[in-house]
């Protein structure tokens, strides 16, 4: 009887040390899942789409609606060289962080004035906009327009 009585306590210890080992495996999970609360491929659209529609000094806003929106998950690193060719962000950010990156198609105006100049020179016109949004933050990081 004693020999039954250890197996049966055995075998329970066994399945209570098994299920501690799965909640213990699933909380672990969890915790990885959570602890780079990436924002999603909506909200950094919507944050480059706020970058391409405000006006800076040197550049108009958007001057008609944006079109072919594209976004993908990247390294900083990744980003810079697809926007630029260069392999170093320039503002000193850890080039392994995780961006978004951003291209819209539209139209944006050079609108750069030079004092004392006559004629005003007509206004370059850029028709792609590629903007590295902090996949963490949702912060801008770059941004790159072409004609």
């Amino acid at each position: 009887m004693n020999r039954f009585f250890l197996k049966q306590a055995l075998r329970m210890e066994c399945k209570v040390i098994f299920t501690l080992a799965l909640i213990s495996l699933a909380s672990c999970k969890q915790i990885t899942e959570t602890s780079h609360p990436f924002i999603s491929k909506e909200e950094a659209i919507q944050a480059a789409l706020e970058v391409a529609s405000t006006s800076w000094p040197e550049i108009s806003g958007a001057q008609e609606k944006p079109s072919n929106i594209n976004a993908e998950q990247m390294t900083l690193k990744e980003a810079v060289k697809r926007m630029d060719g260069s392999s170093q962000p320039a503002n000193g950010s850890d080039p392994d962080s995780i961006v978004w990156y951003v291209t819209i198609g539209g139209l944006w105006l050079g609108e750069m004035s030079v004092p004392d100049i006559v004629p005003t020179p007509t206004p370059v016109a850029y028709h792609h906009y590629a903007i590295i949004i902090d996949a963490i933050t949702g912060s801008q990081l770059e941004t790159s327009l072409s004609p």
